[in-house]
């Protein structure tokens, strides 16, 4: 199977090779800039373990992560651990989305009108996780300004949606580090102007072939006690995954096998050297 060039687009979470120290002198607009990002997180395909802390006021709830993806197009996160949710596994091909409920041995199918709800009670959305939209694909872009973002070189970018575009935040603002284009912070505004979450890039390392932020921290706007933190553990990019893993039927075939890493793999990401 070849592997499908994505289009352009964060998504370009999951990307190229890291770029050389590019400053705005590089002649790239501001659309060029969020898709290099995007592309380096993204790659054309990707398989990572992750964890996952969900804090809130009163509890700390940590899961295990492994997820595949490959394009734009196909996406699976399923959950390794707790124990009691072991096996729960989310699937989007296209513009359709599935959960696998192991308990139940269902697969569900996820509305569209949906996407923007918490996955598994975190502060991480369905499109999240999916990564369904695209920064770069789905949004107007424009340069604000050149300053320092989480002590980061970094370039200010307004993102704006295009009217067509399948999302629902009025604006985004978007810190990209000038050395390699990589985000350093987001700010996420309703269609009111009104500030809704932050998500922080920060913990950046090399894993696989390239420099990529292993820290996204989600936080609500107004909730300072309610966060959620994903920690990349391994990752591998640019394998070729077979697309029968990004079906209905694999997905529950792997998790009544049992949560054995290697299974479904292209190469395990914990035997990669960083």
């Amino acid at each position: 199977m070849k592997l499908k060039q994505p289009s352009i687009l964060f998504l370009g979470l999951f990307f190229i090779c890291s770029f050389p120290q590019l400053g705005l002198s590089a002649d790239l607009n501001a659309q060029q800039i969020v898709a290099r990002g995007e592309d380096q997180m993204r790659g054309l395909s990707s398989q990572a373990t992750m964890e996952m802390v969900i804090s809130r006021p009163t509890y700390e709830r940590t899961l295990s992560l492994r997820s595949w993806a490959t394009g734009t197009e196909r996406a699976l996160v399923e959950i390794l651990k707790p124990a009691k949710e072991e096996g729960v596994a989310s699937l989007r091909v296209d513009a359709n989305m599935w959960n696998y409920l192991p308990k139940t041995d269902q697969v569900v199918r996820v509305p569209s009108s949906l996407m923007l709800q918490s996955w598994m009670g975190s502060d991480f959305t369905n499109d999240d996780l999916m990564k369904a939209s695209s920064l770069s694909r789905d949004y107007k872009h424009t340069i604000i300004r050149k300053g320092t973002k989480n002590q980061e070189a970094a370039v200010l970018i307004e993102c704006k949606p295009k009217p067509s575009a399948p999302v629902v935040w009025g604006k985004v603002m978007h810190w990209a580090r000038l050395s390699d284009f990589l985000p350093v912070h987001q700010e996420f505004f309703d269609e009111k102007g009104k500030l809704v979450r932050t998500i922080t890039f920060s913990d950046f390392k090399t894993m696989d072939d390239r420099i990529i932020p292993t820290r996204l921290h989600i936080q609500q706007a107004g909730n300072p006690k309610e966060a959620t933190t994903v920690t990349y553990e391994k990752i591998v990019f640019n394998k070729e995954i077979p697309m029968s893993v990004f079906s209905k039927e694999e997905i529950r075939r792997m998790s009544q096998k049992g949560k054995v890493i290697t299974a479904g793999w292209f190469l395990d990401p914990r035997k990669v050297r960083n």
